[in-house]
């Protein structure tokens, strides 16, 4: 039996303008992506793309990924005065 070693990664690509609003967030907003708390959200370099986002724990709900869909775009939202991420914005990555 293989041993599964990859994790799954739920997350937004960062663009050049979602960067420049992450240089700048909302104020009191750095907390949900500058700490390293499982709880927030994480930027990490997928490939050549940098993309931010959260963890899921192995063995998670597939019928949860919509609420954590919807979380990360709440939070970025939150990040970015406001700016609606579309729902096709979020994928889903393996590290």
């Amino acid at each position: 039996m293989a041993e599964l070693s990859k994790r799954l990664f739920v997350g937004i690509k960062i663009s050049t303008k979602l960067q420049n609003q992450l240089d700048s967030p909302a104020p009191g907003t750095e907390r949900y992506f500058k700490q390293d708390n499982g709880e927030y959200l994480q930027i990490v370099t997928m490939g050549e793309d940098r993309v931010i986002g959260r963890f899921v724990k192995n063995g998670f709900p597939s019928g949860d990924i919509g609420d954590v869909s919807r979380n990360v775009r709440s939070i970025v939202g939150l990040i970015t005065r406001g700016n609606n991420m579309d729902e096709d914005s979020v994928h889903i990555y393996v590290s």
